[in-house]
């Protein structure tokens, strides 16, 4: 009964709330319910990150990295940004010069730095005023060298005055070898030559001590040549020019080109040579095979002894010692052996040995260091009176006093 009455109740109060809801009268419309747009949902945005690969493990290095090597700062050349003067011991114009002149002009290129190179002649005493300059006056840095002849041994070996160096103490730097020296006279001279009542055949010389002037000092002696001396020129050149002007009827060189320019103007004949000492011989010079040959003249009248030995002592010489380069006494040895080397390379430059063959002589050949000093020490060392000889000839004839 209970529950009868409460689900009538129920009914009742629902009956109600409809008959609330739907009050309006009968008849009136209903108006349409009002539809509202729909309001957009903005979709938020989801960022998404690349998931990294997954990183593999390295294998550790068996020995940490060496450290990168740090450069070592470089030197500077010895030579670089200086100036090598060298001091000429002739005058302009000679063999001596132009062997310096042709050095001067090759060498800075083979020298690291490339140093500039000047010429500097001073003649006087065949080329000792410039040696004594260099021994006595030059700081030996290699900065100052000297270029000199044969004839600088002979003043030696004969006891000048005025040497006042000793050559065993220079530092060799090379030496050019010509051919050996040929001697020639005047045409109008020569019938004079071996008739002592003439008039004297005049020798040309600038001290009397030239490596050639074996030849006319031996010939005065034992072959009967009428001969006299003028000294005080100051190089080949020089003589070259006087025996043009009659100043003068004989002299000698190494330099072919001297004699066969004068051959050509019809004034000179080539009467001797000295000869090159090979292997206990005197051959000619291969371009004078038909000129006799001094020494071989000198054997020919069994000239020996002390005469012989001295003759040999000064002609012998220009084989290695004919033209050559030095620096001063006391110059370190890696300074000289750049110059050294320089000076090889600079031998097998077409241009320079073209240079050579066109201005000095067409054969050749060079010596270095050392090797130039060994002949030096040989023939400085000779018995004193096979050195004093070639001095008492000189007194005899009025060359010195």
């Amino acid at each position: 009964m209970k529950i009868f009455i409460g689900i009538s109740l129920a009914l009742l109060f629902l009956s109600g709330l409809v008959v609330g809801c739907d009050s309006q009268p009968a008849g009136t419309p209903v108006p349409a319910p009002t539809v509202r747009a729909p309001v957009p949902v903005e979709t938020p945005r989801v960022e998404t990150k690349a998931t990294p690969a997954p990183v593999r493990p390295t294998a550790a290095p068996t020995r940490p990295p060496e450290p990168a090597a740090t450069p070592r700062p470089e030197t500077r050349p010895y030579y670089e940004g200086k100036t090598i003067e060298m001091v000429v011991g002739s005058a302009a114009g000679g063999p001596t010069d132009m062997h310096a002149r042709a050095i001067g002009m090759f060498l800075p290129k083979y020298i690291p730095g490339n140093p500039r190179v000047v010429i500097r002649n001073v003649p006087g005493g065949s080329g000792t005023v410039a040696i004594n300059n260099i021994v006595e006056k030059t700081k030996p840095d290699g900065m100052t060298l000297v270029a000199g002849a044969s004839s600088s041994l002979n003043n030696q070996r004969i006891g000048l005055d005025i040497v006042r160096y000793d050559l065993r103490n220079i530092k060799f730097i090379d030496s050019l070898s010509r051919a050996e020296s040929l001697l020639f006279i005047h045409k109008e001279a020569l019938p004079r030559l071996t008739n002592p009542s003439a008039e004297p055949v005049v020798v040309g010389s600038r001290e009397g001590t030239e490596s050639w002037q074996a030849m006319p000092l031996w010939g005065r002696e034992f072959l009967g040549w009428n001969v006299r001396w003028i000294l005080g020129f100051g190089g080949t050149s020089e003589l070259e020019l006087a025996l043009q002007r009659r100043e003068i009827d004989m002299f000698g060189t190494a330099d072919a080109s001297i004699p066969e320019r004068l051959k050509a103007e019809g004034l000179i004949e080539v009467i001797g040579q000295m000869g090159s000492l090979a292997k206990g011989k005197w051959p000619p010079r291969p371009d004078y095979p038909d000129v006799p040959v001094m020494a071989n003249m000198l054997m020919d009248k069994g000239i020996k002894g002390v005469p012989w030995d001295a003759y040999r002592g000064w002609a012998a010489p220009g084989s290695a010692l004919d033209r050559w380069l030095g620096a001063p006494p006391g110059t370190p040895d890696n300074i000289r052996n750049i110059l050294i080397d320089a000076v090889k390379k600079m031998e097998k430059d077409p241009k320079f040995d073209d240079l050579v063959k066109k201005t000095i002589t067409p054969v050749y050949t060079m010596n270095y260091g050392d090797d130039i000093l060994e002949v030096v020490k040989e023939l400085l060392d000779s018995p004193p009176e096979v050195v004093d000889y070639p001095l008492q000839l000189q007194k005899k004839f009025g060359i010195i006093k």
